[in-house]
Formats: C-alpha cells, structure tokens, sequence
C-alpha cells in the first residue's frame, strides 16, 4: 500500500489540476465511488443509483485544493464539496495533459510488465476537463474508493479522524513521538511506528528504513527504548521521509506518479525489499522476518 512519501508524490501532482472544472465522468466500477462520509468496506457493492449521484455531485466543479491527511488525498471542489480518495493497494491516478495525445503507464511495478495505453481494462474512472485534461484511475484490485463528501460532513468522516499527527508537521516533537508510541508499551517498536492512531501515514517501507538508521532491531519493544534511542528514531523517522518524498517515492509496489513515471528511492533503500542483500554499511546479509503478520527487514549487526 503506498505510504506518506507515496500518496503526498500524487498530492503534489494533482495540484496541476487546481483550476480545472470537471465536464464528466465514466464510472466502470460502481463499487468504487459513494456520496457522504461513511467508511466503505472493500466488500461492497453498489449500483448505478450511486454512480449517479456521484456524478450529479461531481460534474461542473472546480477543483480548488489538493491536500493529504495519512494516506487519504483530500481534494478540495467548490460549493463546499470534498472529494476524498484512498488508494489502497493498487490505486494509481495518472494524468493526461490536454495537449498530451496518449498516456502509457505501468500497472504493475514487475520488470516484464508492459506499458499499457490508457484508458486500460484496469482503468475504472476518468475524469474529463473542460480543457480535455483527463484523469485516469486505475486499480487492478479494485480496493480503493472515491467519497464525495460535503464540507460540513467532514468531522464525520472517520479516516480524519482516527489517525495519530503528521509526523513531519511542526506539531510533531520528540515529546509527542515519544507520548503517542509509549501508549502501547508492550508493542515492538516497528508495531508502533505503524499503528495509525498514534503517527499517521508511516508502513513496512520507512518504519523499517527508519529503524534501520536509528540502529534499532524492529522486535524491541517500545519500553525497552532508551532515552538517546528515541532521539535518533525520531530524526531517523522524519529524514527518510523527507528524502523519500524528495525522490518520488518507492515504486515497490505497484505505485506509480501522476505522470506515470516511478518514484526513484527504492534504489536508496538500506534495509526494506532486500533480504539476503548484502548490508550496505557491514556487507551482512539483510533478513526478513513477520512481526504482527507483517514483514520486517533489518540488518542484525548494525540493529540491536
């Protein structure tokens, strides 16, 4: 699933599309899109009432702000409108520049996957513009899903309100860091850095990442860090951000930016996707092990 540096890469590309006014829309997959706050489960099924007036919602209005809570992509339409879109884990929106006369995209981060023009079979939503920009979303899993949601509604709208604070906001000190994660104790530390409710935005890639420069083994538990440890994984957590979102994210998935090219810091990883990889600071091989159903990627020397 893309994570912070991946979803704020498509943010700051969606912001091209400020000041544009949608024309229409082509709904393929109904189960996608849903008007008002409710959270969706990947299970359900709607029909074309719903594409309707999803629609009727969405048609002839400008796009006025793009904007990133977690991994949510806050788009922000006139007449008090939002329109709120989670990516999951295939999630891809890519844009057609209205000189632009085709668009080729990946839609699947594999080395034989092929570039495929769009709209694909994968393709389930266009957004059309007055300019004849288009907006393609594609999801070869079909997990993600489109709200449209009215302003005041927001406080409603349980993915804003649930997730712990932005951990490159001014609000985010090393007194919260250490406050949020202590709350859980008895968790492993690589548990906490992803736990949603208490930092926002951050998964497998740069919780591991993270940990790795703050040489500290993903299994130990949060009571066991030490006072000079929590320093170093608070600045260790926020520069791999920050270097990560600078290089457009890591296309390990099957993440891809607006313009259809990769995000470029896979090539800068230490630790994550590179079990049995020789360290790059000791040359011992990386290994990979599950903490909580998830996987872990550290290296045993340089992390104790």
């Amino acid at each position: 699933m893309p994570e912070l540096p991946e979803v704020e890469t498509v943010v700051r590309g969606l912001r091209s599309l400020i000041g544009k006014k949608i024309k229409s829309l082509v709904i393929n997959k109904p189960k996608l899109v849903s008007v008002g706050p409710k959270v969706l489960s990947p299970k359900r099924i709607h029909d074309q009432s719903q594409v309707r007036q999803f629609t009727k919602v969405l048609q002839e209005r400008k796009i006025l702000g793009v904007q990133r809570r977690a991994k949510l992509i806050q788009i922000k339409l006139d007449r008090d409108w939002w329109l709120l879109v989670h990516l999951k884990m295939t999630g891809q929106m890519l844009i057609q520049q209205k000189n632009q006369k085709r668009l080729l995209a990946k839609l699947t981060n594999t080395p034989k996957a092929p570039l495929e023009l769009l709209p694909s079979k994968h393709t389930h939503i266009i957004v059309n513009f007055t300019d004849s920009t288009k907006l393609y979303y594609n999801d070869v899993r079909v997990f993600g899903t489109w709200r449209a949601v009215k302003n005041q509604d927001l406080k409603k709208v349980k993915d804003l309100q649930d997730f712990g604070p932005e951990p490159l906001s001014k609000e985010f000190t090393i007194e919260v860091f250490k406050k949020n994660l202590n709350k859980r104790p008895n968790l492993k530390i690589k548990q906490a850095l992803i736990e949603q409710s208490l930092i926002a935005g951050v998964g497998n890639i740069y919780a591991d990442e993270a940990l790795f420069w703050a040489k500290i083994r993903p299994t130990k538990s949060v009571k066991r860090i030490k006072t000079k440890e929590w320093l170093c994984l608070y600045k260790a957590l926020q520069k791999v951000l920050i270097k990560a979102i600078a290089r457009h994210g890591s296309s390990v998935g099957d993440f891809i930016r607006t313009n259809g090219k990769t995000g470029n810091y896979g090539n800068f990883h230490m630790v994550y996707g590179r079990k049995g990889l020789p360290c790059k600071i000791c040359k011992k091989s990386i290994k990979r092990i599950a903490i909580g159903g998830r996987s872990s990627h550290f290296c045993a020397f340089c992390q104790k």
